[in-house]
C-alpha cells in the first residue's frame, strides 16, 4: 500500500507542476514583469550613439535612455542585459530578456522570430566609409573588401548596392562590431566599412578626419523597431502604448534632441523621427523624412 501511495503522490506532484507550468505559460510578460518588479531590456554596448560604454565607463546611448523611460513608466526596476547582433533576437526567444532595444532594423525574416512594438522608433539608412581619397564613388568599391557587422542585413544589402554601379562583386567580411570593423579599415585589412549612417558618423568622428562617406548618399533605408517576444499581444500593446505616449507628451523629443538635435551629442542632418499616421494614432507630431 505504501508503494502505491508513493506512486499516487508522485503522479499528483507531476500533475501539479505541469499545471503550475501551464499557468505560468498562460501569463503575459506584462504580468510576469509586474510580479518580478524588474524589466529586462537587452542593449548593445558597442554601437554609438545608440548604445555604448562612454569614456567614464557608463552604459549610455539613445536606446539606453529610452529603456530607462520604459522601466519608469512600467513602474519597475530596470535590468540591462548585454546583447549583440546574434543574441538581441535569440534572447527574446529563450526568455532571457523582455524587450530588445538595440538598433534592430525591421525585416520580414526578423518578424518571423519576434514581434515589434508600434510604431518603429527611428529611421535610418546605410552608408559606406573609407579612408579619404580611396573611393570617391560607390562604383569604386567593386572588387574591394567590404566590412559589415555580424548579423547585419548590410551583408546582403551592401553588395547589392555596389553591383548597381560595378560589374565586379565585392568581397564581404563580417566583424563583431563597428569598432572592430573600423580598426580593420584603419589597418588596411578592408577597403570600406558599411553600417547605419548615425553609427558610422559617431565611430568615424571619434577617429578623426581621415575617413569620409563614399558617394554621399545613403542606401537601404530602414526602420528601427523595439523587439518583444512573439505571440504576447498584451505585452506588445503595453510597450507600443508607452512608446506612443512618449511621442505624444514630448519625452521622445527631449531624448531625441539630447542625442540628435543641432546641439546634441551626435547631431543628424536628417529627420530620423518616427511617422505616426493620423488615421491610426491621432493628431501627433512626427513624420518620416521624404
Amino acid at each position: 500500500m505504501k508503494k502505491y501511495g508513493l506512486a499516487v503522490l508522485a503522479v499528483l506532484l507531476v500533475l501539479c507542476l505541469s499545471s503550475n507550468s501551464a499557468m505560468s505559460a498562460d501569463k503575459s510578460i506584462l504580468e510576469v514583469v509586474k510580479d518580478r518588479g524588474v524589466v529586462r531590456i537587452g542593449h548593445g554596448n558597442a554601437t554609438p550613439p545608440m548604445n555604448y560604454i562612454d569614456d567614464k565607463g557608463i552604459w549610455t546611448g539613445f536606446d539606453v535612455d529610452l529603456g530607462e523611460e520604459f522601466a519608469k513608466r512600467l513602474g519597475v526596476k530596470l535590468e540591462r542585459v548585454l546583447v549583440d547582433n546574434k543574441t538581441r533576437i535569440a534572447f527574446l526567444a529563450n526568455g532571457s530578456i523582455d524587450i530588445s532595444l538595440a538598433n534592430i532594423s525591421q525585416t520580414r525574416s526578423r518578424e518571423e522570430q519576434m514581434d515589434y512594438a508600434e510604431p518603429p522608433y527611428f529611421w535610418t539608412g546605410k552608408i559606406f566609409y573609407a579612408k579619404k581619397g580611396k573611393a570617391k564613388a560607390i562604383k569604386n568599391l567593386g572588387g574591394k573588401k567590404i566590412g559589415v557587422d555580424q548579423g547585419s542585413n548590410a551583408f546582403i544589402a551592401a553588395p547589392q548596392e555596389i553591383e548597381k554601379y560595378s560589374k565586379t562583386k565585392p568581397t564581404m567580411l563580417s566583424f563583431q562590431n563597428s569598432a572592430e570593423g573600423f580598426l580593420a579599415l584603419k589597418q588596411g585589412k578592408i577597403d570600406a566599412y558599411s553600417q547605419d549612417a548615425q553609427i558610422m558618423a559617431a565611430v568615424a568622428g571619434s577617429l578623426g578626419g581621415e575617413y569620409e562617406a563614399v558617394g554621399g548618399a545613403m542606401y537601404s533605408p530602414g526602420l528601427y523597431g523595439i523587439g518583444v517576444p512573439p505571440n504576447d499581444s498584451k505585452w506588445r500593446d503595453k510597450i507600443s502604448f508607452i512608446l506612443q505616449d512618449m511621442l505624444k507628451d514630448g519625452t521622445y523629443e527631449k531624448i531625441y534632441q539630447k542625442w540628435f538635435g543641432p546641439k546634441g551629442i551626435a547631431p543628424l542632418s536628417i529627420n530620423a523621427r518616427p511617422r505616426l499616421p493620423k488615421d491610426s494614432f491621432g493628431d501627433m507630431l512626427y513624420v518620416w523624412p521624404d
